[in-house]
């Protein structure tokens, strides 16, 4: 009988002693500081980079643009930096009024890669840099705009290896503040245009 009392009460305060565990990690956890960082799970931090190139038009030319960009990939999301100019000689304006004309721009590179383990994927991203349009003209001499880009793309990218891929995809460039070559009846609208782009990516995916 008192073997019986002896593991009766053993029981209970070993009973109770876990429960008083069991609640204050309850009221610790209750009472942790819930933050932004804490509630991110990181699974991949990788990099990237490669050439790019895209094909548009300029007031209805055709335009070739090369340049380059690499970043930083968290989980799905990348974020990194592009540079790019025009590769091909275009003479524009009213009778192709405009000569020595060049345009480049760079900046913010960012976008999310959807279902990235499969062979074939979606991504959208988007570029967004600051850049000038310059040129000469009989009338107006040496013209500069420093101008605004905005250019969203959705992409299919096909993963090669494991540390290469290509992408080809739609993009729109917008360009914006091109107030100077309106003297030549250039706007907005005749630097900004619908197009393909390609990006060849290396980096360990």
């Amino acid at each position: 009988m008192k073997k019986l009392i002896a593991f009766l009460v053993s029981f209970s305060i070993a009973g109770l002693l876990s429960a008083q565990t069991i609640e204050e990690n309850e009221y610790k956890n209750h009472n942790e500081v819930q933050t932004v960082m804490n509630s991110i799970h990181i699974n991949r931090i990788s990099g990237f980079g490669g050439p790019t190139m895209s094909y548009s038009t300029i007031n209805g030319d055709f335009a070739f643009m090369m340049g380059g960009g690499g970043g930083v990939i968290i989980n799905n999301f990348f974020l990194g930096g592009y540079g790019e100019g025009l590769s091909n000689t275009i003479n524009i304006g009213t009778e192709n009024s405009i000569r020595n004309f060049d345009f480049g721009h760079g900046g913010f590179w960012l976008g999310y890669e959807i279902a990235r383990r499969s062979i074939i994927h979606p991504v959208i991203s988007s570029k967004i840099g600051w850049g000038s349009v310059t040129g000469y003209s009989n009338e107006s001499g040496n013209i500069h705009d420093n101008v605004f880009v905005v250019a969203p793309a959705i992409s299919a990218e096909v993963n090669f290896t494991r540390f290469f891929k290509i992408n080809v995809g739609v993009e729109y460039r917008q360009t914006l503040n091109v107030k100077k070559f309106s003297n030549v009846g250039l706007s907005n609208k005749d630097f900004s245009s619908l197009g393909v782009n390609m990006n060849f990516i290396f980096g360990w995916f």
